[in-house]
């Protein structure tokens, strides 16, 4: 009785013992928690939640080694053409779908087809929209035609677009596919899921088939945990072994025992986004105006702990071999600020805040997502900062999905403090360059058309470098956005972690058959 209970406990606690007969170690397992349940599809699920398993599940064609660069994955090699309108893959022999079935490049077409397809529900279609189709050249080729030379390619294949199986999705469509998108997911990765319980745990085992090295964990176990209190909490009790933190949350962990802090630039720059389809913001001196009017590296310092970078544009450090150091950052210069509002028609009225000739007060309201201390902050600094030079500015908190759906992509909000996650290339055509969709300010400057249009059709690195260096000086004298900071991700790791490669989580976990746990 008592040996059955016994089982029955470590079962409960997410120990899958393999027998009950013996004493037996803790398990060889690395655990993480999700904030929400994930979609097992790496073309329709985008949220974080989803992508981090995805990652482990479904191989992509490449992947980035630790200065992002593509490297081979299920390609073995790959050959460009002259005009970089082909681009041709070997793809790696033996390899195995979870189910057993051969992997092959009708795989691959499979996959791109239905990123291409409108109807299919695709989070990825406007990466690889340069793609104007996928040939299967033979069982392990496959060649992907170009409309136009699209220098961010190879980023873009290893940064979400996992391949999925053909053969799984006879008869169906993806997002019908239930079975496979939230409990029974099929790809080629280092680990197999064998059980997901909703609100609960997500559990997946070494892959047997898998076609390098062989993992060194035995499992991998998400557990459903949305509240990062409770999540630190579980990593100071030793029931996790990375946790995502953000800068408030730092003390609660600095005095673990047995817990390493792990700081990594992140492809990502936070900003205010002003509309310019508001009267407001349209003129480039204004915009560059409230810059120098905001402290970034008082933020930097207060709200981030010192965990992030002072920004020059809107391409972050974490691209190093694109990130204008060489230009200057924006100064905190909060009379210059006001010198350059004076210009534009904003002089200081008697209760002192700035007015037009017309008398109107600048007021505007800035949106914020409820519930992360980083950003309410960094709202707070930047209404304090504003207010300083005369600017009224009022806080609204909400939801991040209202924020989104009902402000942001409709155009409804005056400001709002946002961030993007871009792909590891500089590449800014989609958010910067007029009338994209990812466009949310309505930003349009020609000059800056030509640089982001031509830097996506340049494949030369040294012609590319020249040509971002110059949209981010273009990018001082007319800001689409107000950069903040570049964040830096900080992850609370077990001290027995060990393989972990030095990037960010998400594309860390493309790793994982490396990561092992020692001394447990």
């Amino acid at each position: 009785m008592k040996r059955a209970t016994a089982c029955l406990v470590a079962a409960i606690a997410g120990f899958i013992l393999a027998s009950c007969g013996e004493p037996t170690a803790r398990p060889n397992a690395l655990r993480l928690p999700l904030i929400n349940d994930p979609v097992f599809n790496p073309i329709i699920a985008a949220d974080l939640g989803s992508i981090l398993p995805n990652k482990i599940i479904f191989s992509g064609l490449v992947r980035p080694d630790e200065n992002l660069r593509p490297t081979p994955d299920l390609a073995e090699s790959w050959t460009e053409s002259a005009d970089g309108l082909t681009y041709t893959f070997k793809l790696r022999p033996g390899v195995y779908w979870h189910d057993g079935t051969p992997f092959s490049a009708v795989d691959v077409k499979f996959t791109f087809d239905r990123i291409a397809d409108s109807t299919s529900g695709s989070r990825l279609r406007s990466d690889f929209a340069a793609v104007a189709r996928t040939e299967v050249v033979d069982s392990l080729t496959v060649r992907f035609h170009l409309k136009a030379p699209f220098a961010p390619f190879l980023a873009l294949l290893g940064y979400n677009a996992g391949i999925v199986p053909a053969h799984a999705f006879t008869g169906t469509t993806l997002s019908a596919a239930t079975d496979f998108n939230r409990s029974r997911p099929i790809g080629t990765g280092p680990f197999r899921v064998t059980e997901s319980i909703p609100g609960s745990v997500v559990v997946l085992e070494r892959n047997p088939r898998y076609y390098r090295d062989p993992p060194a964990l035995d499992r991998v176990i998400f557990k459903v945990v949305p509240d990062i209190n409770v999540q630190v909490a579980q990593l100071r009790a030793g029931e996790m072994d990375i946790v995502q933190l953000e800068p408030a949350n730092l003390a609660s962990v600095q005095d673990a025992k047995d817990v390493a802090i792990v700081q990594t630039p992140v492809v990502q720059h936070y900003y205010v986004a002003f509309n310019a389809d508001n009267r407001l913001f349209s003129p480039p001196d204004v915009r560059r105006a409230l810059g120098m009017a905001v402290n970034r590296q008082a933020i930097i310092d207060g709200v981030l702990k010192g965990y992030g970078d002072l920004p020059r544009g809107t391409i972050p450090a974490a691209l190093k071999d694109f990130f204008a150091d060489s230009l200057p950052p924006v100064p905190y210069a909060p009379d210059s600020a006001r010198a350059l509002l004076a210009l534009a028609g904003w002089t200081p009225g008697p209760d002192s805040l700035l007015r037009n000739a017309r008398g109107e007060p600048f007021r505007f309201a800035l949106l914020v997502d409820k519930g992360n201390p980083t950003r309410e902050q960094s709202a707070l600094a930047v209404q304090q900062d504003l207010r300083y030079i005369g600017i009224d500015v009022t806080i609204q908190t909400m939801e991040f999905a209202s924020v989104v759906r009902d402000f942001v992509v409709p155009g409804k909000f005056e400001a709002n403090l946002i961030w993007w996650t871009t792909p590891p290339d500089p590449d800014q055509f989609g958010f910067y360059a007029t009338g994209q969709d990812n466009n949310n300010v309505r930003y349009s400057n020609r000059r800056v058309d030509s640089l982001l249009a031509l830097g996506r059709a340049t494949r030369d690195p040294a012609q590319r470098r020249e040509i971002y260096r110059a949209f981010q000086a273009e990018e001082q004298q007319d800001p689409p956005v107000l950069v903040l900071f570049y964040p830096r991700e900080i992850l609370a790791v077990s001290a027995a972690l060990r393989g972990m490669p030095a990037l960010t989580l998400r594309d860390a976990l493309r790793w994982s058959e490396r990561l092992r746990i020692d001394n447990r």
